[in-house]
């Protein structure tokens, strides 16, 4: 049994029994009552207690249910049946550990049933797993990276403008370029007063330096800050609630380019140890300046609302696949900066035994592909009188090679292609780059 199923360990122990009806619950809180006076007149009625723990964990008290098993220790002391069973529910409250020392009491008395033993594992390994994410981490990767069109720019050089043909300027041509790049991004975990609650810091980061095009270097800063919320409590084994705030900035050739704020909350699952996914939404105010290189950027400032679902499944224990959808709608101003759009990303990832005898660490090979559909509300006046329509198309591969524990050499290849009924939006695009990513 993994770690994540500890749900059907703990239904066997009457912890997570089927959710009531309403006219169950009603039934329910009228045992509740009886039971407690049973308690009331046999303080050690133990048969009593557990059943009012049981009912008490069933319809989510389960500050009630740890409050009668706490009193039965009084006159059972050292009794493995009650040490289990609040030891899952200080686990299912999140307080994992005050769950640890349940856990460890329960297995310290001599002849303890191994049923009970493999119970215990298994909650202390979902503890341990669940106190990974505790402290900082994060990695950083240095490479450099060449492009066929690292500008962006339309395929061919002459382009249709509201039915007249007009020849690009050299800045706006597609323009091969080499650049130097630094990303990395750093996270952190605190545990709060309240059971259950964690608070997290992430922040991400990107430089870019072109060997030609210098109006295309960028420095890139996003932070996200906030609450992260174990659903164990409501009966959720494996779920996750963070809400968070987010805020970005970046600076492309030297002058302001965006400012970013907004909001999120992300629902997430990981049922078993093989499978995770999650529901996010999002909302951000951007910003954008215009400058000397880039004289039209505040026009495209305004609000975005993001709808993401995104899943992965761990097919063998070398092998994963991913899969991720998105619904994106961006509302500026002017009307030909105001658009929807929807795409999907599928992803496969394979462990694979080092073919170097002196790098003896398991390589990974990736490979992604992503579609995207963007459609806008209204006409660019300086390009058509119909609005926009563009489709992308990407695939990406990635080949990690372990050099130390926390040190790879990543290789990187990748080709995008866009087609629009707007020439200036017809493009493509082949990238090579290298790089040593650093784990900490």
């Amino acid at each position: 049994m993994s770690a994540a199923q500890v749900a059907g360990a703990a239904s066997t122990d009457h912890n997570r029994p089927p959710r009531a009806s309403a006219e169950d619950l009603v039934k329910i809180e009228e045992r509740r009552t009886a039971l407690f006076q049973v308690m009331l007149d046999n303080p050690g009625n133990l048969d009593a207690a557990f059943e009012y723990a049981a009912l008490s964990s069933q319809v989510g008290d389960l500050e009630g249910a740890i409050a009668t098993l706490e009193r039965m220790l009084i006159f059972a002391p050292g009794l493995p049946r009650l040490q289990l069973e609040l030891g899952v529910l200080y686990f299912r409250l999140g307080a994992y550990e005050t769950a640890r020392t349940y856990f460890d009491a329960a297995v310290a008395v001599p002849d303890v049933p191994e049923e009970v033993r493999q119970k215990v594992a298994t909650y202390l390994a979902a503890i341990d797993q669940k106190s990974d994410g505790v402290g900082v981490s994060g990695s950083y990767t240095v490479g450099t990276r060449y492009q066929t069109n690292a500008n962006g720019g339309p395929t061919s050089s002459l382009v249709n403008l509201r039915g007249f043909g007009y020849e690009l300027s050299d800045d706006a041509r597609r323009s091969p370029d080499a650049n130097v790049f630094v990303n990395g991004e750093v996270r952190s975990t605190f545990d709060l007063p309240a059971q259950g609650v964690e608070f997290k810091l992430s922040g991400q980061g990107q430089t870019e330096f072109y060997k030609d095009r210098s109006d295309l270097n960028l420095g890139f800063l996003e932070v996200t800050a906030g609450p992260s919320f174990d659903l164990n409590r409501f009966g959720l084994e494996g779920y996750s609630l963070d809400l968070y705030g987010v805020g970005a900035g970046a600076v492309l050739s030297g002058d302001p380019f965006l400012a970013s704020f907004g909001a999120g909350a992300l629902l997430g699952a990981r049922p078993t140890t093989e499978v995770y996914y999650g529901l996010r939404g999002e909302y951000r105010h951007e910003t954008f300046f215009n400058s000397d290189d880039h004289p039209t950027m505040a026009a495209k400032s305004g609000d975005r609302f993001q709808l993401q679902m995104a899943g992965t499944y761990r097919l063998t224990p070398s092998v994963s696949v991913g899969l991720a959808g998105i619904a994106d709608r961006f509302r500026a101003e002017a009307a030909y900066n105001t658009y929807w759009q929807v795409g999907g990303v599928a992803g496969f990832s394979i462990d694979y035994a080092s073919p170097i005898d002196a790098l003896p660490g398991a390589w990974n090979f990736a490979i992604s592909s992503q579609l995207s559909r963007r459609v806008y509300d209204g006409a660019d006046p300086m390009v058509s009188t119909d609005s926009q329509d563009t489709t992308k198309w990407a695939v990406n591969l990635t080949q990690t090679i372990p050099i130390e524990t926390d040190l790879a050499a990543q290789l990187q290849a990748g080709y995008q292609h866009a087609w629009s009924n707007y020439d200036t939006s017809k493009s493509d695009n082949f990238f090579l780059s290298i790089g040593l990513k650093k784990v900490f």
